[in-house]
């Protein structure tokens, strides 16, 4: 073997051995107390603690007493930009750290209420995989499951819908955390694409249950509420009765909207304007039909309406049932052994409707809501390009 080769064989290990001890020593040493750690790091954790605050002092309203997410294993990782290559040092909390050579405790201001920050070097073992173009999964630390999460500059300063840094860790964290054993999409019925039943009539239909949705958000008073609540389900059952695999939609309004149901509460609680149907300009969300109108004028893809709008539908049916004081949460709660119920079961479990379709009901409800108009719309919406 000749000198080069064998300087190279040693001189990669050496130099391996020594960017990890460097690695090691910096983050033992330096930055240790909150008030030193760069800006973004500081408004992370601010953010993290004010998260926690409103689990600890509010489950019920996020959730309920049986998901405390301030309690989960989390490992917060910083780097450049969504799905950026490059990641630096990560923050753990409610991981068992305090004896690991690669992890740091940061002194942490005791009004911010979290439990031990661990600082963990970008190098650590347990942590490569999260060096990943990938924003937020699992990995194993101390034989502990815990979630990892990436931020980065922008979830800050000029965040998109969605995905700012709260927002978008609540609603992934909800899905690792909370429906881990949740089956509502565990086949493939959720995903409605090539038999999916483009026609005015079903389009008509949909926009009768935006109609109805639109009246219900706008109403306070629980006695309101209930029979818009009703009625949506009337019209939901006649056109699951007509396009059976449509059921299939209930299924990402279990998984996605209560993801989403979680950000808003959230928001709601600290004041802020996500809400459902987001918006970037004032009033700062859309209504229902609203929506149905910009997919009728060309102005949104007919596409919108087959999936992405069962975060918005499956949200809204929560907030809606929490005003209307009908219980809901723990009904769907999915497990092996107690299989969960979604959102437009509850309804109609709580109505005593049946899933069935009631024709003198509809006839009704179409005359109300002017579905000659509701038809032309279906039309356009039908004839239109996904």
């Amino acid at each position: 073997m000749s000198k080069r080769k064998k300087w190279i064989l040693i001189s990669i290990p050496a130099a391996i051995v020594i960017i990890l001890s460097i690695s090691i020593i910096f983050n033992k040493t330096y930055r240790t107390t909150f008030e030193s750690l760069p800006d973004l790091d500081q408004q992370m954790l601010t953010e993290l603690s004010n998260i926690y605050k409103q689990f600890e002092q509010s489950p019920d309203i996020l959730w309920n007493e049986d998901y405390a997410f301030d309690t989960k294993p989390l490992l917060l990782v910083r780097t450049n930009k969504d799905r950026g290559i490059f990641r630096k040092e990560a923050f753990a909390v409610n991981v068992p750290l305090q004896n690991s050579l690669f992890a740091q405790e940061i002194k942490m201001p005791e009004s911010m209420g979290l439990p031990k920050v661990y600082r963990v070097s970008r190098f650590a073992p347990s942590t490569l995989y999260t060096w990943m173009p990938i924003n937020f999964g699992t990995v194993q630390i101390q034989d502990t499951e815990t979630m990892f999460y990436r931020y980065y500059p922008r979830m800050f300063s000029d965040p998109e819908l969605y995905f700012d840094f709260s927002s978008f860790l609540l609603h992934e964290g909800f899905h690792i955390f909370k429906q881990k054993e949740w089956s509502y999409d565990a086949d493939e019925t959720w995903w409605i694409d090539e038999d999916y039943p483009v026609n005015e009539e079903q389009y008509a239909l949909m926009g009768m249950e935006y109609k109805l949705l639109d009246l219900a958000m706008a109403e306070s008073r629980p006695e309101k509420v209930k029979p818009y609540l009703h009625d949506w389900t009337v019209v939901r059952n006649y056109r699951y009765a007509k396009w059976p695999l449509l059921q299939g939609e209930t299924g990402t309004e279990a998984i996605e909207g209560t993801a989403r149901y979680v950000e808003y509460r959230y928001n709601e609680l600290m004041g802020r304007k996500l809400t459902v149907l987001a918006a970037e300009q004032p009033p700062y969300h859309a209504t229902f039909m609203q929506v149905f109108d910009f997919v009728a004028d060309g102005q949104m893809q007919q596409e919108f309406l087959k999936r992405s709008m069962r975060y918005e539908t499956g949200a809204a049916l929560g907030m809606l049932m929490d005003k209307a004081n009908i219980p809901w949460k723990n009904e769907m709660e999915d497990t092996p052994d107690q299989p969960g119920m979604t959102q437009y079961d509850i309804l109609n479990d709580y109505f005593d409707l049946k899933k069935a379709a009631d024709e003198a009901k509809i006839k009704e409800l179409k005359q109300e809501h002017d579905y000659k108009k509701l038809l032309e719309q279906g039309r356009k919406i039908a004839n239109g390009t996904v």
